[in-house]
């Protein structure tokens, strides 16, 4: 189970980094959005992939010896 969450979380991590992408580009799936608004968001939402992929790094594959 736990590596299913493993798995499950990285797989989240990138998806958030390709819809930030897709925001910053310019996507038509998201043309009746405010340029302004897709930056802002695009942006926040690459940082939080990049966040929550830096947190599963730590978690489940960082060597934990001391």
């Amino acid at each position: 189970m736990q590596s299913f969450i493993k798995y499950l979380n990285l797989s989240m991590s990138l998806v958030y980094i390709m819809l930030g992408s897709a925001m910053l580009g310019n996507s038509p799936f998201f043309k009746d959005i405010p340029r302004n608004y897709t930056l802002i968001v695009g942006v926040a939402m690459i940082g939080y992939g990049c966040f929550r992929g830096y947190r599963v790094y730590q978690k489940y594959f960082a060597n934990h010896e001391e």
